[in-house]
């Protein structure tokens, strides 16, 4: 396999497993059998955008799908999420939410707000928001839309088809909804269904896994142990872990006993999309001519051991562990083809 067929391979299968998981959500789209973890919606939303460039139609559908079930989306922890993304990423999620803002029946502001995160400036240089999967720019028409030039983007003038299901809260993978229906959009759902996935957690790395301040964490945790469901025990040099009885969990919010119940799987997100994203970063800079394919070999290899083994170790997956070093770059590429399939489910 080439270099530029593994990039298009990486590219196709990023954005079938991304079409996966909006369909799971309720993105018109064809349909597959349902993942069983947990999706995050935040964190899956500035992956996707960034991805989506290279998918005109995926971007509209993700766009729709907001418009119709924005209601559940938790803007501070997209912030915060966005918060450690660069500038071009903050634009464009920012952008995203302006266009939202200004159609009828779609939680306008909280949109509004996150609109403001970040805009264009006088430095901005104005580029296609589309390419396609060459990375060649990908304009349909001389019409553009105002807003997304606003933040540094060209497309055309559009309207969103409408045709977004509302999202089914019943399903493992959309526990989180679930949660924020029962509990309110925060930090109290957050920490209930990381809870409701491991055995125990100590506030701080419960922070981490899910993408939420420690002292909001911890506030969140305090409270709902007041309710008496929530279990608080001494661990290691005194240090208070939080707990709950996950039977007793997953019966009463799937209304059955837990041997008919399959418990969604928990996956910090996070993690994998910054993994994903760095490797893709790595992938588009070894395309420069100038680059040697000595570097290429390099900068790939090195790409692998920080976002793959570093990130995805945090992930909460069963993986297999990523392509050594002491392979030519054509055995690496066949041996990160076989990763990936593991990784995103993919059958491609």
């Amino acid at each position: 396999m080439s270099r530029e067929s593994f990039k298009n391979y990486y590219l196709d299968n990023v954005l079938d497993f991304l079409w996966r998981q909006w369909s799971a959500l309720g993105v018109a789209g064809s349909a597959r059998q349902e993942d069983s973890w947990a999706i995050d919606p935040e964190a899956l939303i500035v992956f996707s955008l960034e991805f989506a460039r290279y998918e005109p139609r995926l971007f509209d559908e993700i766009l729709d799908w907001l418009v119709t079930n924005g209601k559940w989306i938790d803007i501070q922890r997209l912030r915060s999420i966005l918060k450690t993304k660069g500038e071009k990423i903050q634009r464009l999620a920012s952008s995203a939410a302006a266009f939202i803002s200004l159609l009828p029946g779609s939680y306008q502001r909280k949109w509004r707000a996150l609109s403001l995160f970040r805009k264009a400036d006088s430095k901005t240089q104005i580029e296609p928001l589309f390419f396609t999967k060459t990375g060649e720019p990908y304009l349909k028409s001389r019409t553009k839309s105002q807003v997304f030039t606003d933040y540094g983007f060209l497309r055309e003038s559009f309207a969103l088809r409408r045709m977004t299901k509302t999202t089914s809260i019943s399903s493992s993978s959309n526990i989180r909804f679930l949660l924020r229906a029962l509990f309110g959009i925060g930090s109290r759902s957050e920490c209930i269904l990381y809870l409701l996935t491991h055995e125990a957690g100590h506030p701080s790395e419960i922070a981490k896994g899910i993408g939420i301040s420690v002292r909001g964490t911890q506030d969140a945790l305090i409270e709902l142990a007041e309710s008496s469901l929530i279990l608080t025990r001494i661990k290691g040099k005194r240090k208070i872990e939080y707990w709950l009885s996950q039977k007793k969990w997953w019966e009463f919010l799937k209304n059955q006993p837990l041997s008919d119940t399959k418990p969604s799987l928990w996956v910090n997100w996070i993690a994998v999309f910054n993994a994903l994203s760095g490797v893709w970063n790595v992938l588009k800079e070894i395309e420069a001519p100038e680059t040697s394919d000595y570097m290429k070999s390099s900068k790939l290899h090195e790409a692998m051991e920080v976002f793959i083994a570093g990130e995805f170790e945090k992930s909460g997956l069963d993986i297999p562990p990523a392509p050594g070093k002491d392979i030519t770059i054509e055995e690496y590429a066949k041996a990160f083809e076989e990763f990936i399939k593991r990784i995103l489910g993919t059958n491609k």
